[in-house]
């Protein structure tokens, strides 16, 4: 055994770090080591996300409650208008009904320039546009007040 004063290996046996089994080990269990903690970072995030989720569906429970809660107390000072309500949604939703048959009909006669033209496209969304968005609005306040005053009927 040759003994060199600075401590290298001898130059007549040089060794390969690629085929040294005792670094190879060293190797596995440093990357095994560090993808170890990497799951370990993982599995925080996950945990900290399952925990945001949970949270967000309990806002979203408490928003839900404080929302029927209004509804009733509401609807128990309007009854008059609740009535009201289901009959003008069904009318409503006979307009909306038209509404979608003529936009409909509209495409379909005018779908090669709704594709081509500018001006073709913008007086569609001009036409059709902001009244189907009003009109999806009121339904959707009108369907709560119409459901909630079905049900004592139910």
């Amino acid at each position: 055994m040759e003994v060199s004063p600075t401590g290298q290996p001898p130059t007549s046996m040089p060794i390969n770090p690629n085929t040294d089994p005792v670094a190879l080990l060293h190797a596995l269990l440093t990357l095994q080591s560090q993808t170890l903690d990497i799951q370990r970072q993982i599995l925080q995030n996950q945990q900290q996300q399952l925990e945001l989720a949970r949270e967000a569906a309990q806002v979203a429970r408490e928003q839900r409650a404080r929302q029927v809660a209004e509804l009733e107390r509401w609807q128990s000072g309007h009854d008059r208008v609740i009535d009201q309500c289901r009959e003008s949604l069904g009318q409503l939703e006979q307009v909306h009904s038209a509404l979608m048959g003529e936009l409909v009909n509209h495409v379909a006669e005018n779908h090669e320039n709704l594709v081509d033209g500018d001006f073709a496209l913008t007086d569609f969304v001009d036409r059709f546009g902001p009244r189907l968005a009003h009109l999806n609005t009121m339904l959707a306040v009108l369907r709560p007040l119409a459901a909630a005053a079905r049900k004592p009927e139910a």
